[in-house]
């Protein structure tokens, strides 16, 4: 369009000057337009250079404020979600280690055991009595806190702090001392807490250390089988210690009895490779002959190891106990695990030619036309392919047994003693358990 403007200070006449409409510039026009009228020349550094500080500044100043939110979102997901930071720590001046195992709780959050874990048991005191609890916040003071407990397993080493409360614990990071006033050892310890910015002085009078903790996290480990509250010391020793235990030892079981399952099938192959080469194979050893797995993965033995200990494991677990199926009770094992031992020693003795336990080593192999094979004459490159496929068949035949022998001892020995030791400790928890009944054991501030 056309607007009509007039010149001069009279009215002389009108004359027409087109001006574009701001609706009829593009979007790019107008860009370049501005980045013209801000546009300083030669004489103009001190602007530019104002003007490109206060973009920097304004971009940190903004790129600061977010980060600042996102940090502060962090460590307030963190509070509420990790329950566990610091994983061990030492006494100061015994120098003695203690392992933070885990944090345990029921699903109301009202009930939160915190696993400790003693390095050596033997150079600290194994009696809860003996030992006190200073719990502040890691960022503020604490008037009070929940009903806080300190409990030891005997001399397993393992220990327990306890929170509990009618109302969910708080979320809240726990800076916890744990002083020893009796001393085992030596010192050995530096005589602090390990921490450059904590000078507390208490850490060169007193053996203590110090550990982090969130009792109130969501991620606490949820014990569903054990009750909230529960107070009797073997079911708390058997959710809170042996159940992993356990675990772990049926694991290794059927790991090494899936081990021996392979063995058996190997020692099949190579006697069938040496029966279709026409030769009598090597009598099989007691302890391997019948021997099969069945199939739910369990061994089956058709002769059991002399001091073999005969419990059933796989249907029973630590809840159910162990040590019943073998003997009366607790106060007959010593008995019960030196008799097994005295029986495997003679087992293990070269004046033992019944059942001993060791592959005897074959020389020679009979032919079924009745010849002799002696397999010390045959050797790679100068006997036939034959022959010296009947050789590695019987060496290799013979290795698989050894191998065998040596799984079945340790199933049958140490991996079941490990389950008696485990229900032992247990059942010792009657009697080695103890707990603070001092309340003045336990100091928030």
């Amino acid at each position: 369009m056309a607007k009509v403007r007039l010149k001069g200070l009279r009215n002389r006449g009108s004359e027409q000057v087109e001006v574009e409409s701001t609706d009829e510039v593009g979007f790019l026009e107008r860009i370049i337009r501005l980045r013209d009228r801000l546009k300083f020349g030669p004489h103009h550094r001190m602007e530019r250079f104002t003007i490109t500080l206060s973009a920097t500044l304004a971009f940190l100043l903004l790129f600061s404020g977010l980060s600042l939110a996102q940090d502060r979102s962090n460590v307030a997901k963190q509070a509420s979600s990790q329950a566990r930071y610091t994983e061990s720590f030492t006494f100061s001046l015994s120098g003695q280690r203690m392992y933070v195992d885990g944090v345990f709780g029921d699903s109301n959050h009202t009930d939160v055991l915190v696993l400790l874990r003693l390095e050596d048991p033997k150079g600290m005191s194994v009696d809860a009595s003996n030992y006190q609890l200073f719990i502040t916040g890691y960022d503020k003071s604490m008037e009070s806190g929940p009903k806080t407990t300190f409990s030891l397993f005997g001399s397993t080493g393992y220990g327990v702090i306890r929170f509990q409360s009618e109302e969910p614990i708080p979320k809240q990071i726990l800076d916890v001392t744990i002083r020893a006033n009796e001393q085992l050892t030596a010192q050995s310890g530096t005589g602090t807490s390990g921490n450059k910015n904590n000078t507390d002085e208490s850490f060169a009078k007193y053996d203590q250390g110090r550990f982090y903790v969130n009792p109130g996290a969501d991620n606490t480990t949820t014990l569903d089988w054990l009750a909230s509250g529960e107070q009797n010391p073997a079911k708390l020793y058997t959710a809170l210690v042996a159940e992993s235990k356990d675990e772990k030892i049926h694991e290794e079981l059927k790991t090494q009895i899936s081990e021996m399952g392979n063995l058996l099938n190997r020692a099949k192959e190579y006697t069938n490779r040496l029966v279709s080469a026409g030769y009598e194979a090597p009598k099989t050893p007691w302890f391997v002959e019948g021997d099969y797995i069945d199939e739910n993965g369990g061994l089956v033995a058709a002769k059991n190891l002399t001091g073999a200990h005969l419990i059933d494991y796989s249907t029973k677990t630590i809840r159910e106990g162990y040590i019943k199926q073998v003997m009366g009770g607790l106060s007959e094992f010593d008995t019960y695990m030196k008799k097994k031992t005295e029986s495997t020693n003679i087992a293990s003795s070269s004046n033992n030619v019944v059942r001993k336990e060791q592959v005897e080593q074959v020389n020679s192999l009979k032919n079924e036309d009745g010849s002799i094979l002696d397999l010390r004459l045959v050797s790679t490159g100068s006997s036939p392919s034959a022959q010296v496929a009947a050789k590695d068949s019987t060496e290799s035949l013979l290795q698989t047994w050894r191998s065998y022998l040596s799984i079945k001892q340790k199933v049958q020995r140490d991996l079941m003693r490990s389950l008696l030791v485990l229900d032992a400790d247990v059942l010792s928890q009657e009697l080695g358990f103890s707990e603070q009944q001092n309340n003045r054991s336990v100091t928030y501030y």
